[in-house]
């Protein structure tokens, strides 16, 4: 499976951090400090965009689930990418395209355009005469929205793909594009694209102010990740998206619940409903710390979080985006859970304990809650730990094990696993710890007296 970070894209933010407002940076090289080597790969046109930066640097994390396999089969998306994006009832809002071009022996067909409102997500078959050399990779190098007379640049934010065959000549990939409120109202012509402030208010979802229809034109002009194989060529698209089905099938509930416990300005604003995604939009100032937030539906079933995305104006005020799976269209309340999470945390008793790998470890997470880890072993160089807990919890970065050395040791995303009904989360991490003493510790504060319930049929 294709995922991938753009080695090129870290180096270009250190190069240019003092372009970068400080609050902004510290998140970006928090977050750059735990990502693996193996992620998402994305660009972004618009420099001027500030906020950008940290969506394109935050939006890292999809999870794998089973779905239902004739979904597939109806919107012409093959199934172990439908798993690998958990798109839910993505056939609500899908559009159909059939949109070809060939060059350099390469076709390539794009297939379908599913939009719910935020995420625009593109998929396409490429087949080639000769065996692609690596993993093709439609990242665009130009890609635009336009309608009406209006137009914007805009960037994918990952890809995801799969080969079909043994000889590397058919494969299948979704490119995905961000489309938040700015996309659709900001103008490539507008000077206001320069002001931190007004891109702040355009970090948020507003279905019922889409246009009815919009076109997405896109350009490659070569295929691959790694410049050396990369395969040069000329492929063009340009299809219409209409968006009366993200419309049509999605919701939107008013929170504004105000949280001051957690600091300076701290609001949930709305909660967006949609068939593929559940979006949690809020807003904070950068004194705040670095906010985000869990959310579990009535059954008691958790919302595995999946990407987000963060705005930071001028006067230190943010405002946050964040995407959950929505595979329960039956769910009647949320329960919002907020945290912090912070790298730096200071190991206490009430956050860190001795790490037990021969049998439970119980690491506290507030005074009466804890995270249970029920099993660990050791297969292929890498260390395999189970764990469950009573309530949610990040499952991006649950934990951090400690060597005696102060090294620490941190999760390979694409191996670990969330957890599901009646199954525990499984966390892989590089090495063999169950070699010498470890601590284990979290990096989340959770305020589990600050949650509160969210109806749905408001």
């Amino acid at each position: 499976m294709t995922n991938k970070f753009d080695e090129s894209f870290k180096d270009k933010i250190k190069e240019n951090h003092n372009t970068i407002p400080e609050r902004l940076q510290a998140k970006i090289d928090d977050t750059l400090a735990i990502l693996p080597d193996k992620n998402l790969r994305r660009k972004r046109k618009k420099t001027a965009i500030t906020w950008s930066v940290a969506a394109a640097i935050l939006a890292i994390s999809l999870m794998s689930v089973q779905l239902n396999p004739s979904l597939a089969s109806s919107i012409g998306v093959p199934n172990i990418l439908i798993d690998k994006l958990s798109l839910g009832d993505a056939e609500k809002v899908s559009n159909e395209a059939n949109v070809i071009q060939e060059s350099n022996g390469v076709k390539i067909s794009i297939t379908n355009a599913i939009f719910d409102g935020y995420y625009l997500l593109v998929s396409y078959h490429a087949e080639s005469d000769q065996p692609f050399s690596e993993t093709p990779s439609l990242f665009p190098e130009e890609a635009k929205i336009t309608y009406d007379g209006f137009e914007s640049t805009i960037s994918p934010s990952n890809e995801v793909g799969e080969f079909l065959d043994k000889n590397k000549k058919a494969y299948d990939g979704i490119v995905i594009f961000p489309l938040n409120k700015e996309a659709f109202t900001v103008s490539d012509t507008d000077e206001a694209k320069l002001d931190p402030d007004i891109l702040v208010k355009g970090n948020q979802i507003d279905i019922s102010e889409l246009p009815k229809k919009f076109k997405l034109d896109m350009k490659a002009t070569a295929l691959g990740f790694k410049e050396d194989k990369k395969l040069k060529g000329e492929w063009q698209f340009s299809l219409q998206v209409d968006t009366k089905k993200a419309a049509n099938n999605s919701k939107t509930v008013e929170v504004n619940k105000d949280l001051p416990a957690l600091g300076t300005d701290v609001k949930v604003e709305k909660i967006v409903i949609t068939p593929i995604r559940i979006h949690l939009q809020g807003v904070q100032h950068e004194n705040a710390g670095i906010i985000d937030f869990l959310i579990e539906d009535n059954d008691g079933e958790a919302k595995h979080w999946l990407n987000g995305s963060v705005g930071v104006g001028e006067n230190g005020s943010e405002r946050m985006l964040g995407s959950f799976e929505n595979l329960n269209p039956l769910m009647k309340t949320l329960k919002v859970v907020p945290y912090k999470l912070d790298m730096s945390v200071e190991l206490t008793a009430e956050n860190s304990t001795l790490f037990q790998p021969n049998g439970e470890t119980k690491l506290p997470i507030s005074k009466d809650e804890y995270i249970t880890i029920s099993n660990v072993e050791v297969k292929d160089g890498k260390t395999y730990i189970s764990y469950h807990a009573d309530v949610p919890v990040n499952e991006y970065l649950p934990f951090v094990i400690k060597d005696k050395n102060g090294a620490d040791h941190i999760r390979i995303l694409d191996e670990s696993i969330g957890s599901r009904a009646n199954t525990d989360a499984v966390v892989v991490l590089e090495g063999n710890l169950l070699d010498e003493d470890y601590t284990i510790y979290s990096p989340n504060t959770y305020y589990f007296d600050e949650a509160f319930t969210v109806d749905l049929n408001q």
